[in-house]
């Protein structure tokens, strides 16, 4: 069960970096690239299982 959660925050936390460069990419959403940045650090935390 901890491996089937683990590769589903690494999908999480690629998700969040992808949402990142799309919102970089799209002036529409530029102002919400800093809400992305703590999804991305808890999401890569979590697939690390430091948490």
């Amino acid at each position: 069960m901890e491996k089937k959660s683990s590769a589903l925050n690494w999908i999480l936390f690629f998700v969040s970096v992808a949402a990142c460069v799309i919102f970089y990419f799209t002036p529409a959403f530029a102002n919400y690239i800093t809400a992305t940045f703590p999804f991305i650090c808890y999401y890569f935390v979590k697939a690390l299982d430091l948490i």
